[in-house]
């Protein structure tokens, strides 16, 4: 089974011998493959809705893999502590992440890894992760079917609550110096500057225009260094 490159890159961050809940999983590709290398010997896939279900079981069916339990169930709600130690979320926004976290503050002890994929809102996931006692270890940048995803790693630990560019960018990516960084900073760029415009010529909220501001400063200002 080929993978799309953005769920090859969250079965690189799943430690061989996990157990692993992938929320919202879709077609289950990712249990399947994870199952069928013998990365991890069990997983839950849960959805939210019956359809993509029995899509994720026979999927599993036709590549004769067992192993994975099937919950039809919104976010963790069917899942509980002992059965995983890795959850994944991916391709949805952030808000809804974080929501999903916050209805499960059984993840919140040491032993449990996240790996989040937000399609948005990554300042609204980030902000609830610092507040409740979340860590962001890594960030990651894949480029799939011409989009760019960003890849959270995140394990239980404190992080400073994020302001300006770092509710976009976690340290781990400045200092790595992923080759896909210039572009991101750039989309991200581009995208709250015309928030901003719209803002301004609405004379809308002060706080966040300033917060706008400061985010784009530190963007730039990162950009820059990658020029230089």
């Amino acid at each position: 089974m080929e993978l799309s490159p953005r769920l090859a890159l969250i079965v690189r961050l799943i430690p061989p011998g996990s157990r692993v809940c992938d929320v919202g999983t879709d077609h289950g590709r990712l249990p399947v493959y994870l199952l069928e290398r013998g990365i991890c010997s069990f997983a839950i896939a849960t959805d939210l809705n019956p359809e993509p279900l029995a899509c994720s079981r026979r999927t599993a069916e036709s590549a004769d893999v067992s192993g994975i339990s099937f919950r039809l169930a919104d976010g963790l709600d069917g899942v509980t502590p002992h059965e995983i130690d890795t959850v994944v979320m991916a391709g949805m926004g952030g808000e809804t992440i974080a929501g999903i976290i916050e209805r499960a503050p059984w993840l919140c002890v040491p032993g449990y890894r996240l790996i989040l994929q937000p399609q948005s809102k990554v300042p609204d996931l980030m902000a609830v992760l610092a507040r409740d006692g979340y860590c962001v270890e890594n960030q990651h940048l894949i480029e799939d079917a011409g989009k760019l995803y960003t890849v959270l790693e995140v394990t239980v630990g404190q992080m400073v609550p994020p302001i300006g560019g770092a509710q976009y960018v976690h340290e781990s990516l400045l200092t790595r110096g992923d080759p896909l960084l210039e572009r991101y900073l750039a989309e991200i760029c581009s995208k709250l500057s015309r928030a901003l415009r719209g803002l301004e010529q609405a004379d809308g909220n002060a706080e966040k225009r300033m917060d706008f501001a400061r985010t784009l400063a530190d963007l730039n200002r990162w950009r820059g260094e990658i020029e230089s």
